[in-house]
């Protein structure tokens, strides 16, 4: 639900454990539930991200900051074609005592083509409105349109994916990211990507540059479980860790 609510896949019903733990002592957790219907696909998520404590250099008073994400989308799925979804969100963000409060939406639709070994995909995100804002100044809530592609070789277990993001309203602010996926057996996956984020990690130190901004990971698929674990690594910064649990719904 975090991006295009029209990708919300079929194999992934049932319900999601997801923790990453993020330099700066900063923990994310999320639960997410996806069921699937005559109507088409439905998803609830809660996510926290505790930044951990904020220790006032003079006073030494402690102070805290999370933020905690509540979604609910949807997705309709046309002649298993075309996809379309539409998801929203309330956001409570709590830095030091001081809260700010918003709502977001995201539209998207998926189309597959190729039997399916092609796929295109278009969303507009955190369309917003702003119910608090931490201070009396209005904060510009950053709108979003992503663009992404796959494609899947006829003879190889290899899916190429990419994405290109462009900041609305930012100037000519944007991003891109890509990544592959290897299934060398129905029950692994093997994964890396990396985005032009990348060159905001280097630091002209080829230990340290050559696999900065580059994530990776693997999943596993047992009978009524998939585990997928992954890291990135963010160069001077360290690591990001973390893993997801799915449990199937009987």
């Amino acid at each position: 639900l975090n991006n295009n609510p029209a990708s919300l896949s079929k194999r992934a019903e049932g319900n999601t454990y997801s923790y990453f733990y993020i330099p700066g002592k900063i923990h994310f957790t999320g639960y997410q539930s996806i069921s699937k219907s005559n109507l088409g696909i439905r998803s609830t998520k809660i996510s926290i991200l505790n930044y951990g404590t904020i220790i006032d250099s003079k006073t030494e008073d402690k102070s805290y900051a999370f933020d905690i994400l509540v979604e609910s989308g949807f997705k309709k799925e046309y002649k298993n074609i075309t996809s379309v979804g539409i998801s929203g969100g309330y956001l409570f963000s709590s830095i030091a005592g001081y809260q700010s409060q918003l709502l977001i939406t995201n539209f998207g639709m998926r189309s597959r083509l190729l039997r399916k070994r092609l796929g295109v995909g278009l969303s507009l995100e955190n369309i917003g409105i702003l119910l608090k804002s931490f201070t009396a100044v209005k904060e510009h809530i950053p709108a979003l349109f992503r663009t992404a592609i796959y494609y899947e070789p006829r003879y190889i277990p290899l899916i190429i994916n990419g994405d290109l993001v462009t900041y609305l309203g930012d100037g000519e602010s944007f991003y891109f990211s890509g990544g592959i996926e290897l299934n060398p057996d129905s029950r692994l996956t093997l994964r890396l990507g990396s985005s032009s984020h990348r060159k905001g990690y280097l630091t002209d130190d080829f230990s340290s540059d050559v696999f900065a901004g580059f994530s990776g990971g693997a999943g596993f698929r047992f009978t009524n479980m998939t585990l997928d674990v992954g890291f990135m690594n963010l160069g001077p910064a360290g690591f990001i860790v973390g893993f997801s649990l799915l449990k199937k719904v009987d």
